[in-house]
């Protein structure tokens, strides 16, 4: 369903943070440190803080002295000893120190932005350079320079999880174990709009709005409120279109925080709209992992054993959730689609001079997900087991489910056999030698792979939902969630429509102002339809059966003997009616000790989550690629993916967000990563350096749905959000180094890009 809300996005016709930026507000500008890692010894704004237009340049002192708060982490963690994690005070604006290359020292606030970068080129500063650490393996080397003095070897936390005695012994009996190091480079999170604010306040309410891209109000609202240690009620955050997200604006930032700030201290709208260079050197990264693993095996090639004992670069600072994503959630489906009796993962979150990383498209699981793809295609080389093969001896058989995996998760349904061999048969597996040869006849070098996948869906139980009839005979749906393209207005009406029999262009879905629902969790987690969709359909229930009793007044009949359909109440057997509008517009006439105590004053339901958020979507990808040897370069050739999202509410938009996290895996595996030099420089800070997916990078792709109902889901539907970004990246790898075995080539680093594969592939020195 492409409905009214994905029309306008489509046309153009909505309004995005920039779009409104009143004409005659302040514009802001951030000094950021040119260094990586550093003492700042000298910062004199007396010359720029007398230019044309300037308002005012503000510095962390100034920001201590009006009671702003440092920024923080909102989870915490403990490491294998039971000591916390040890969390370094982030400033909002650096006061002594630099950690990291685009971490904000000033705050220019000037009439234009021309004006405001005039002045900030013009603030002169002096930094002490230290040395800097950028790489997590050598950010705990004995020799490593050190980040925080209370962070020895500059780690903040040493946290496990699994079955360690077990994972052991299966380890001790196992006929076949193999290992593998897993580089998971960081990637820079890459929306079409860059971030952005628009902030003003209110001297008679003592109230601040916020008008910023993001994935929820209501968090970003208590997150911000606490920064400038001003009380929630006195925070209003709107949220326009948003132009992409992928979790890169669901945190709060020093910009939104100083933009605040500065429309109180200079009584005037602040605002700013970041450039693409400062999404690279300001925005939080992903991914960033390095993990060695291993799996275990019987002789007939079941698994046993599978842990990971990683390093996480959580960069500078611990960003909002970040300790939670590179541990409790990059096990949540650990094991993926298949039994595997011990399970252990140990995680060091380590600290480098870099820009804080959190969680990107999957949070933590892409990134196990795709370690154990890669040894599973390993053990099956060492054994001699065709790949395909020695998954489906692995997959939970539907008999064994629910099935209860060592990190604590009850996997509820799924058919993971039967998709597995859909999946095989549509994509030709058998006839892959075919179609290699005649690749290798054209001096082409053709690989395939195919792998299992799983999300265990989650995000904020913190959600609230509220269905209200009006006069004109619309509805209105409030959600604490926040559509960032994915089409989510359109698919919430679908469900408020089908819960109350009604036209879909009926619903209006409102979203983005915290000033709407006190309670909502944001979008995050895949979690709009095990947690939103859901609740939406019990607060369109609740509507309707206290729209019932009002119709038992106005129609003097017994509840019991009026039925609802289709918008209309009537009494059963009669043609006596009053449609929902009706009933809004004479409610009035209700006297209120005829109505349950506590009913709204409306056709109004309101309804928290209840019950289980997580529900287990799944799928099969086979992926078939083409290695030109002479240059290098990849061609993904045929993608063939079947997913299981439940009952599919949005066809066009789940299969939109298929399609995206697809676009995504390809540009992590075969071109995306960020890149410091050994100073902390970022090398690779622009679109000109950076490679993203392009849509010639995009093959064709056949994509299927067998759906199993949730048996936690009311509406029997799972989330799809990060599916696809968890199960992706696995066989494109995977496909790549079947392509290269052929010419000796075991394993290769993210990225496999053009440079390194033709590098792999030239004849090496012989050696003695």
């Amino acid at each position: 369903m492409i409905g009214e809300k994905n029309h306008r996005l489509l046309m153009g016709r909505v309004q995005f943070t920039e779009d409104l930026v009143p004409a005659d507000s302040l514009r802001c500008v951030f000094l950021r440190s040119p260094v990586s890692h550093g003492k700042i010894t000298r910062i004199n704004i007396t010359d720029a803080a007398r230019m044309a237009g300037v308002k005012g340049i503000y510095l962390a002192a100034d920001l201590s002295a009006a009671g702003v708060a440092p920024m923080r982490s909102r989870v915490a963690v403990n490491s294998l000893d039971g000591q916390p994690m040890i969390e370094p005070e982030r400033p909002v604006l650096a006061d002594t120190m630099v950690k990291y290359v685009g971490q904000p020292m000033a705050m220019i606030v000037a009439e234009s932005e021309a004006a405001a970068i005039d002045a900030m080129e013009a603030i002169d500063f002096d930094i002490d350079a230290l040395p800097a650490v950028n790489d997590p393996q050598a950010a705990v080397a004995e020799a490593a320079p050190q980040i925080w003095p209370q962070a020895s070897h500059n780690q903040a936390f040493d946290w496990e999880v699994g079955n360690a005695a077990e994972t052991v012994a299966q380890f001790a009996q196992a006929a076949h174990v193999v290992s593998l190091t897993v580089h998971h480079p960081r990637i820079a999170i890459s929306p079409m709009e860059t971030r952005a604010c628009v902030a003003s306040y209110d001297t008679e309410s003592s109230r601040f709005t916020l008008i910023t891209p993001s994935q929820g109000v209501v968090s970003l609202r208590e997150a911000l409120a606490d920064i400038l240690a001003v009380d929630t009620a006195q925070m209003q955050v709107v949220t326009p279109a948003v132009g992409g997200s992928f979790a890169v604006k669901i945190w709060p930032y020093p910009e939104q925080a100083l933009c605040l700030f500065a429309a109180r201290a200079l009584g005037r709208t602040a605002a700013w709209v970041g450039s693409r260079n400062e999404a690279f050197l300001a925005d939080v990264q992903g991914r960033a992992r390095v993990d060695q693993a291993r799996l275990a095996l019987d002789a007939n090639g079941h698994f046993l054993a599978f842990e990971i004992n990683a390093l996480a670069d959580l960069g500078a600072f611990l960003n909002t959730v970040a300790p939670m994503i590179v541990t409790a959630g990059a096990v949540r489906v650990f094991s993926q689609c298949y039994r595997i009796p011990g399970l252990h993962y140990r995680v060091r979150g380590v600290f480098t001079n870099a820009v804080p990383v959190d969680a990107y498209r999957g949070a933590g699981k892409p990134e196990s997900a795709g370690t154990l793809e890669r040894l599973i295609d390993v053990a099956a080389a060492q054994i001699g087991i065709d790949r395909a093969e020695i998954r489906r001896r692995n997959l939970i058989p539907a008999e064994a489910l629910p099935h209860h995996t060592a990190m604590g998760e009850e996997i509820d349904g799924g058919d993971y056999i039967g998709l597995f061999d859909d999946t095989l048969r549509r994509a030709d597996w058998l006839g892959f030698a075919r179609r290699q040869a005649a690749d290798a006849a054209n001096g082409l070098l053709r690989g395939i792979a195919v792998s299992s996948h799983m999300h265990a869906t989650g995000g904020s139980t913190a959600e609230r939902s509220r269905v209200q009839a009006l006069p004109d005979g619309s509805i209105e749906v409030y959600t604490g969630t926040q559509d960032s393209g994915q089409a989510h207005q359109d698919t919430l009406a679908q469900i408020a429509a089908e819960a109350l029999g009604v036209d879909a262009n009926l619903i209006h879905v409102r979203q983005g102002d915290s000033d709407d629902l006190d309670v909502g969790g944001g979008t995050g987690g895949s979690c709009l339809m095990p947690i939103a969709a859901n609740t939406v359909h019990r607060a369109a229930e609740t509507m309707i059966n206290g729209a019932k009793q009002a119709a038992s007044h106005l129609l003097e009949a017994a509840a019991a003997d009026i039925e609802y359909a289709a918008g209309q109440f009537n009494i059963i057997g009669t043609d006596r009616r009053l449609s929902l509008a009706e009933i809004v517009t004479r409610w009035p006439e209700i006297p209120p000790e005829q109505l349950p105590p506590g009913m709204h004053s409306g056709c109004v339901g309101d309804e928290d989550f209840t019950g289980r958020h997580t529900t287990f979507p799944n799928g099969c990808y086979v992926v078939e690629v083409s290695v030109n040897p002479a240059t290098g370069q990849v061609s993904v050739e045929r993608f063939t993916g079947t997913d299981d999202l439940g009952r599919v509410i949005n066809e066009a938009a789940a299969r939109g967000q298929i399609l995206g996290g697809l676009a995504q895996a390809i540009g992590e595996v075969l071109m995306e990563a960020v890149h410091y030099d050994q100073s902390g420089q970022l090398i690779n800070a622009s679109m000109l350096d950076y490679q993203l997916p392009r849509a010639d990078d995009m093959p064709h792709f056949d994509l299927a749905w067998r759906p199993t109902a949730s048996p936690h889901s009311l509406l029997d539907v799972k989330g799809v959000g990060e599916l696809s970004s968890i199960g992706g990246p696995g066989p494109i790898i995977n496909a790549v180094l079947n392509a290269l075995a052929s010419r000796g080539v075991q394993h290769l680093d993210l990225p496999l890009h053009a440079q390194k594969i033709w590098q792999a592939l030239q004849p090496q020195p012989h050696t003695e």
